[in-house]
């Protein structure tokens, strides 16, 4: 039976200076826990982005379309086990995301763009990203790998990450290759995300004011792709 995942909530996004974030680091800790990866502080994240052969989905989020998607392999460390296979579909601040755990194995195929593997591990979400991935032609696009600090507030299901050093890769992308020819993209700032079911804690809120947080639109993945960029804009 496949591993999977699927989950409607809301996400916010801020851009916040490193000093700022380093004391918002402080503030959250001493109330919040660490997620799973970050027992140990900052931990990377790497994704494999896919996208159609005309970058459909990157043209969507420059268009600033409220309802778009993007499809991601992500891993946190080369040598794990296991990989996911991400499809997140936005309608404005609103998402939904499907996440099928494979085998490396089965992660290192998808990263080749075969995607027969999904076969194996049935049920509708590994038939729906199966389907996504052939009809409308993705393939391996991007991979994108930043810092991330997390922290979690399991009574109501909310998650706050950090996110610096963002960098990425268009000319290799072996998801697995662990020095590819990175190309920092976005070093000046912290991406904060704010991620919440229903409503926002008051006491999550309080702890967010001092900074006079304004929300924006940013996609790690389209900040990644200055190559494809330079010819699309």
């Amino acid at each position: 039976m496949a591993d999977t995942l699927s989950i409607y909530r809301s996400e916010q996004k801020y851009l916040i200076s490193y000093p700022d974030a380093v004391r918002l680091k402080t503030r959250l800790g001493a109330f919040l826990c660490s997620d799973e990866h970050g027992k140990q502080g900052a931990y990377r994240v790497k994704s494999l982005y896919y996208d159609t052969p005309d970058g459909r989905d990157y043209r969507e989020k420059l268009d600033g379309l409220q309802k778009r998607r993007k499809l991601r392999l992500r891993i946190y460390d080369e040598d794990q086990p296991t990989a996911k296979l991400e499809l997140k579909s936005k309608n404005g601040n609103l998402q939904h995301k499907t996440s099928l755990e494979i085998s490396r194995s089965d992660a290192a195929a998808l990263a080749q763009g075969i995607y027969t593997p999904l076969f194996a591990y049935g049920g509708e979400d590994a038939m729906k990203l199966y389907t996504m991935l052939t009809l409308h032609r993705y393939r391996p696009a991007a991979i994108i790998e930043y810092d991330r600090t997390a922290f979690s507030y399991q009574e109501f299901d909310v998650r706050l990450t950090l996110d610096s050093h963002i960098r990425s890769s268009e000319a290799n992308l072996n998801l697995y290759e662990r020095q590819l020819p990175w190309n920092p993209v976005f070093q000046n700032a912290v991406i904060l995300e704010v991620k919440f079911n229903q409503v926002l804690p008051v006491f999550i809120q309080k702890l967010l004011q001092p900074y006079r947080l304004t929300a924006i639109s940013f996609s790690k993945y389209c900040c990644g792709r200055p190559v494809i960029g330079s010819y699309l804009i």
